[in-house]
């Protein structure tokens, strides 16, 4: 009896819109080099040449192993245009799946489906309190997804969200972004020689912050709380690492010299490596005003930190107040600092919280199980 052709594999093109390394980013990462290639045949493809703003994605795509087709985009947001060249991509390589991530990454797509057939998924993120301009990216965005064949959710949040917005709720369900968890913490030894090699004092109380310079990343609102924490306790460091908005940041770096913090604040920038930076630290503290599930958050509980964070939008599905880290209601800048000081205050209830931490992500934010979830989505979208 001859041997039965092997069965083709499902053709996946992912499509984002990066303007810097953040969740989005992280999270598409993290799902692109879990599929099971057996089953999933993976591309990449990016909007590009909007004054570089995606070269962060693109050289954390090359570290991490897969090329990204580059899609020409532009500030004019040249929609049309970028729409008929992802429909010549669907075409040449045969694409069954076009998955989109981001305001524009969705608008395109649902274009590009009008010029080629191709089942569409799109995921959300967040829908939040911005300012004019991304409230009419989150107008753009509601417009495209009425024409997605699948719409799904970073976090329950979002999908809440989603479906207030006016979709089904039968008809958005959950693609939670998963957390490769392979770190080995260092030993006490290692970690005290890490910390001499970057310059922080054994006796210093470091904490960060990994988070996009954004207004919703309440920057200013940390600032504030920092100096409070500072002033009580002299040998807390910040570092903030993050890129962003140019501007804002000048603001943050004259904020940061009104409240005499130049010599305790440090801005780190982007880095394409956090582990040893996140194994240094003492601490992570996050305030901010509009947030899925954030990929930093994660990453700060895997390596065992004790987290403060402002309790907003999909946050505390990862962070359970008082068992995983320290939830703080939002724009508290007195609650959050008195809470940083309660933790350094208290190692034992800090260390309780940070390895807590570290076995919710390990058990219950496997990306294993996020792959396999992101995988039966495209399987029930192509069945449909």
């Amino acid at each position: 009896m001859p041997s039965s052709s092997p069965k083709k594999k499902i053709a996946v093109l992912h499509l984002i819109h990066s303007v810097c390394h953040g969740g989005i980013e992280s999270a598409l990462i993290n799902w692109v080099t879990h599929f099971d290639r057996e089953r999933f045949d993976v591309h990449v493809a990016c909007l590009s040449y909007d004054r570089n703003r995606e070269a962060a994605f693109l050289e954390a795509a090359s570290i991490a192993g897969f090329p990204v087709l580059r899609v020409p985009w532009s500030p004019w947001k040249p929609f049309l245009r970028a729409a008929r060249s992802v429909a010549q991509l669907v075409r040449d390589l045969n694409i069954d799946v076009l998955h989109t991530h981001a305001y524009y990454g969705d608008a395109v797509g649902a274009l590009a489906a009008r010029f080629v057939p191709v089942k569409t998924v799109a995921t959300v993120y967040v829908w939040g309190k911005y300012e004019l301009h991304r409230q009419i990216m989150h107008l753009i965005d509601w417009t495209a997804l009425h024409f997605i064949d699948k719409v799904t959710a970073h976090c329950e949040d979002t999908r809440r969200k989603t479906i207030k917005l006016g979709f089904r709720e039968d008809e958005v369900s959950t693609l939670i972004p998963g957390f490769p968890f392979k770190h080995h913490s260092p030993t006490r030894t290692e970690r005290l020689n890490l910390r001499r090699s970057m310059g922080i004092k054994d006796d210093d109380i470091l904490m960060i912050n990994i988070a996009r310079i954004h207004p919703e990343k309440a920057h200013d609102q940390l600032l504030t709380s920092f100096k409070t924490i500072h002033d009580r306790l002299p040998s807390a460091r910040l570092w903030i690492s993050g890129v962003g908005w140019d501007k804002l940041q000048q603001e943050l770096l004259s904020l940061r010299s009104t409240l005499c913090l130049d010599q305790a604040v440090e801005f780190v920038g982007f880095r394409q490596d956090l582990w040893p930076m996140l194994d240094a630290a003492d601490m992570m503290v996050h305030p901010s005003h509009v947030e899925g599930v954030p990929i930093a958050i994660l990453y700060g509980m895997a390596a065992g930190l004790p987290i403060v964070v402002s309790d907003v939008g999909g946050v505390s599905e990862a962070v359970k107040h008082g068992r995983t880290g320290i939830l703080v209601a939002e724009n508290d800048t007195a609650g959050f600092a008195q809470s940083v000081i309660d933790l350094i205050q208290d190692p034992a209830e800090a260390r309780r919280l940070g390895d807590a931490a570290r076995q919710f992500v390990q058990t219950e934010y496997s990306i294993e199980t996020a792959v396999r979830r992101v995988e039966r989505t495209y399987a029930e979208v192509l069945s449909q």
